[in-house]
């Protein structure tokens, strides 16, 4: 009886080890998005791993002395467990891995906001988009919005062609006020002094990238602007392989590609490469 239920031990601490054994592999390096769906051979390398654990079993029966098989199936249990842990941090980590990352994208983007926001009144007021974050800060520090108000002086004068009385279109603009820029955007706080720095950076005074140019568009030399940082700067300390897939991401829910960025130096444009449930996230 005793002798049966070593043999049982064994069977059962084999089994489970070369069970786990490929799962533990497909769960280590399955995508972030699709996960053991993807891997369509699990269950023929399943059915190789079990032949081979009951060949091992016919081994360590013929060569193996029974006085120290129980150190054979104690062995083979201690790797289950060790199999066990790697396959539920294998599972767990894309998932913790996603929510820092939501929680750094988020952080990052809300920088990449409050620059673009800048940039704009700098076009707005100046024509042009500020050439790097000291002109940009200065920008912000001394210049106002004109507070303006229209007027519709519109009046009908005869025409001496058409011989008929035409409405003739007159508005007139007058400069109420002017309001400073660092109140219309930021509400009077220095935030915009912090706004260059990448949060979660490995250095913390790590900047964002910024770049302007002119390009032309139908015979006109339109100013363009970009502002950006690398997916590698964010996520520094997160695991390598998730990170490198995080990198190919192509999809309308994520960030594409290998950096998160605003404007664009191709075309007149202001939007950034983030899903639009980051703007819906940050609202609530």
């Amino acid at each position: 009886m005793k002798h049966v239920k070593q043999k049982f031990n064994l069977v059962l601490s084999l089994v489970t080890v070369f069970l786990l054994l490929p799962v533990a592999s497909f769960a280590q390096n399955a995508e972030v998005k699709g996960g053991f769906m993807d891997t369509i051979k699990t269950p023929l390398i399943l059915i190789v791993a079990i032949a081979i654990a009951i060949g091992l079993l016919v081994l360590i029966e013929k060569l193996v002395p029974r006085k120290l098989r129980p150190i054979f199936a104690l062995g083979f249990m201690l790797a289950s467990v060790f199999f066990g842990y790697k396959i539920y941090n294998s599972i767990m980590a894309p998932v913790e891995f996603k929510q820092e990352k939501v929680k750094r994208y988020r952080a990052v983007i809300d920088n990449l906001k409050d620059i673009r926001d800048s940039q704009l009144a700098h076009k707005t007021i100046t024509g042009t988009y500020a050439k790097d974050f000291s002109a940009l800060e200065v920008f912000i520090d001394t210049a106002k919005f004109a507070i303006v108000e229209k007027r519709d002086s519109s009046y009908m004068e005869y025409d001496e062609v058409y011989k008929i009385d035409k409405l003739k279109e007159v508005v007139i603009i007058d400069t109420l006020s002017f309001e400073p820029v660092i109140d219309s955007l930021f509400k009077g706080t220095d935030r915009y002094k912090k706004m260059k720095y990448v949060p979660f950076a490995k250095n913390d005074k790590e900047t964002f990238k910024m770049e302007t140019k002119t390009i032309e568009i139908s015979g006109y030399n339109a100013p363009v602007f970009k502002v950006s940082v690398a997916k590698d700067v964010i996520l520094y300390d997160q695991d390598k392989d998730l990170l490198k897939q995080e990198k190919r991401i192509i999809s309308v829910d994520e960030v594409d590609g290998k950096e998160i960025f605003v404007g664009s130096l191709d075309k007149v444009s202001d939007s950034g490469n983030w899903p639009t449930s980051y703007e819906i996230e940050q609202r609530k």
